[in-house]
């Protein structure tokens, strides 16, 4: 019986209850829906399994675990169980229940053995997640809510297409494995779909669109789930995809630099949820042991303290009612513990060396360098160095270590966003500290030694230059109050004007053909029903003087008959011709 135990299917109706039963049920049920997803790191093993026929030939494998999915499992139950105790107090009914389905569906998703049960519970997590933003209820996250559907809609699709192909192609279900492309039309069609959800450029601008108008709590759910689930899904799919590493390279650094230029907090964090994505992507393309296990380890980390930073942007927002740069500063003593916590998961981000994202950078550094990339390592040590300047230093200091640049009042948060942040920036030390702890989980088990001297001093040293660098330019490191376009300009600009005129141009041809077919109607109309029109316009005067007053019919049925006997005629004469 408890092989055939499915955390995520369990969360699945935990959340549909939550729905439909009254709201003092909501947090006692969001309290058991973490539990569940604990006790599944307890319960499942490679034993496990739960299938569904279709028919004697076609099976669902909603059970399949090994050690890739396992690994995301028991991040996405931890991040999980944070989220839910984070949002207790600040999520309504029907958010605390979508929130839960989201959880649930993304770790149905991940333990899927078939195509069909990864894109059934791939798009219930895609139509949760647009009801976290939509719930925030503005005119901006409607829409925002609307463009998210949208999008993933056609991720979604583009991945249903390629996995129907390679079932038809192979005759099986099972999720198919690439490692670079075959040619087939399959393979561009998964790729896209998966692109879409790991933010691959330009299928990114959704993030940064739909992430700052989430919810408060929403957007920590989010930033542990979608994108997690497209890395999951490319590193089983596509992992040693060599075309994939400076597709990586270029998220890394694009993602850094709009990060630079952005003024409102969740804005930046959403770039730099795409440039983290980056290291993972050039990991998991150079497959093998060290990049599939430098993708999974940098997932795990990157959960824990981008989750962080989204609950301490989510505490600031709620607290101050702020959510630009330009109008913070001064709440390292108003708000210590998210000042506290904020302080060690922007380290971690950077690769402070003890922390946890300095534990997974370092794999996937190896992989990359190991595989003879050095212009995509030392591209991806200028990340770093971005990161350090747009997060460490720049978010730290104008928002908590700076003075105030406006007036405004700081509330208390509620004890539960409190302690959210407290056990997520508790994971990032004691996986820094012992970083073995996740080391053994990964899929591959690299024997990794991070805490060389050299290793250490080399990242102190670039942090410590960095942080000269911004000392002596940061008047100007403020950002500006102004809203960046990436790739969603494409989407905003000629892609509408694109709309506008072939809807304009369809707009002035339907109102032309619909004159026309009145004129065509009226005329055939007069033509059919008064027979003396088609006399008294001829030049010839015996025709002109046709008199149908004593006919026994009336012309009109005369002439349906004649054209109806004549059709007749011609079908009869077809069929013997094709005889």
């Amino acid at each position: 019986m408890l092989n055939s135990f499915h955390p995520g299917l369990l969360i699945i109706a935990i959340g549909s209850l939550i729905l439909i039963l009254p709201a003092k049920c909501r947090k006692p049920l969001a309290l058991i829906s973490a539990a569940v997803g604990i006790a599944g790191l307890f319960i499942l093993s490679s034993s496990s399994h739960l299938v569904y026929r279709l028919t004697p030939a076609l099976k669902l494998n909603l059970i399949h675990v090994d050690r890739l999915s396992i690994i995301f499992i028991i991040i996405f139950a931890i991040i999980g169980a944070i989220n839910n105790i984070y949002g207790l107090d600040i999520q309504d009914k029907w958010e605390k229940g979508m929130s839960v389905i989201y959880g649930g569906s993304i770790i149905a998703a991940t333990l899927a053995g078939d195509v069909i049960s990864l894109i059934v519970f791939w798009e219930v997590a895609a139509f949760s997640a647009a009801y976290l933003i939509y719930a925030k209820h503005t005119r901006r996250s409607s829409r925002a809510a609307l463009r998210y559907l949208l999008m993933h809609a056609f991720g979604g699709n583009m991945l249903l297409v390629g996995f129907l192909m390679h079932a038809a192609n192979s005759g099986s279900l099972a999720i198919p494995k690439y490692t670079g492309s075959d040619g087939s039309a399959a393979f561009w069609f998964i790729l896209i779909g998966v692109c879409v959800n790991a933010v691959v450029p330009p299928f990114n601008s959704w993030i940064s669109d739909s992430y700052p108008e989430s919810t408060i709590a929403g957007t920590v759910f989010m930033c542990g789930y979608t994108t997690k689930l497209g890395i999951y899904a490319m590193i089983r799919i596509f992992a040693g995809t060599e075309m994939l590493l400076y597709a990586g390279v270029f998220m890394a650094l694009y993602g850094v630099l709009m990060a630079f230029l952005e003024n409102d907090l969740r804005r930046l964090f959403s770039y730099h949820i795409m440039s983290q994505l980056g290291y993972m992507v050039a990991s998991l393309a150079v497959g093998g042991a060290w990049g599939i296990d430098g993708a999974a380890s940098h997932v795990f980390n990157n959960i824990i303290y981008k989750g962080v930073l989204m609950m301490c942007s989510g505490a600031v927002i709620m607290a101050t009612g702020k959510r630009k740069i330009t109008e913070l500063g001064g709440l390292k003593d108003k708000m210590p513990i998210t000042a506290f916590t904020f302080l060690i998961a922007s380290l971690s981000i950077a690769g402070m060396p003890f922390l946890n994202g300095f534990a997974s950078k370092t794999v996937v550094m190896h992989a990359v360098q190991a595989s003879g990339h050095d212009v995509a390592a030392l591209l991806l040590t200028v990340t770093s160095i971005g990161t350090w300047l747009s997060v460490v230093l720049k978010v730290n200091w104008f928002v908590f270590l700076g003075e105030a640049r406006t007036e405004f009042e700081v509330k208390e948060i509620p004890l539960s966003m409190k302690l959210g942040m407290l056990l997520g920036a508790a994971g990032c030390i004691i996986i820094g500290i012992v970083p073995s702890i996740l080391y053994r989980l990964l899929p591959f088990a690299v024997s990794v030694h991070p805490f060389t001297v050299e290793h250490v001093l080399e990242y102190l040293i670039l942090f410590a230059g960095a942080t000269i660098v911004f000392w002596l330019v940061r008047v100007k490191m403020l950002p500006h109050d102004q809203l960046s376009l990436d790739f969603d300009w494409l989407l905003r600009k000629p892609l509408a004007g694109v709309i506008t005129a072939t809807s304009t141009g369809l707009n002035k041809f339907t109102g032309w053909a619909d004159v026309k077919s009145l004129g065509i109607v009226r005329f055939c109309g007069e033509r059919l029903g008064n027979p003396y029109k088609w006399t008294e316009s001829s030049r010839r005067s015996f025709v002109r003087n046709i008199s149908f007053e004593n006919e026994d019919r009336d012309i009109g049925i005369v002439i349906e008959i004649s054209v109806s006997m004549l059709a007749l005629i011609t079908i009869i004469a077809m069929l013997f011709i094709n005889k």
